[in-house]
């Protein structure tokens, strides 16, 4: 009798930690599907800064190339596949498309004067925002799901059992390198 106890509450702690790991990696999905739809809605902006293109004929010609670039990254980025590297392509072409896109409105004023720049510029601002958010909410739940598979007793379970991988954390290339302090973990 004892023993049918002890192996129904190792069977019941299995599942449990199990379940677990499990929920932690739909939680990492989750969040990089937000990230990727985050991602895609800078596609809205896009078709906007390209009419302007058509209206200013001084407007540099690279930015439509960059614009271009940038739609055809967006467009990789799978919501069932975690590529952070893909996500970091991404993030390159929109950090230069968006500074050459400031950078022009700057140089000409009368398309830096327009109302639609304008509010182009705080709409590309907003969508930049809830992008790093929801990079900031993928790289935790990435955290939470990598601790689970590590840490005893998850790390055994996920061993013997869910066999699943440690996960990327995505960070913008060129921020942690150019840091002095590094931390001697």
């Amino acid at each position: 009798m004892v023993t049918s106890i002890v192996i129904g509450i190792i069977v019941i702690a299995i599942i449990w930690l199990y379940n677990t790991i499990i929920s932690n990696l739909n939680r990492a999905k989750r969040a990089w599907s937000d990230v990727i739809t985050y991602e895609k809605l800078k596609q809205d902006v896009l078709p906007q800064l390209s009419s302007l293109s058509d209206d200013f004929k001084q407007f540099e010609s690279d930015f439509i190339v960059k614009v271009t670039a940038l739609r055809e990254s967006i467009d990789i980025l799978d919501t069932d596949k975690i590529d952070v590297e893909a996500l970091g392509t991404v993030e390159a072409r929109s950090k230069a498309m968006f500074s050459s896109f400031k950078a022009t409105a700057e140089n000409y004023p009368e398309l830096g004067a327009t109302e639609i720049v304008k509010e182009l510029m705080d709409e590309i601002s907003d969508k930049n925002e809830n992008v790093a958010a929801a990079i900031t909410i993928f790289n935790r739940a990435v955290e939470h799901f990598n601790n689970s598979i590590e840490m005893v007793p998850f790390n055994l379970v996920n061993k013997f059992f869910a066999r699943k991988e440690k996960l990327d954390n995505f960070h913008q290339s060129g921020t942690v390198e150019d840091y002095d302090y590094k931390p001697n973990f």
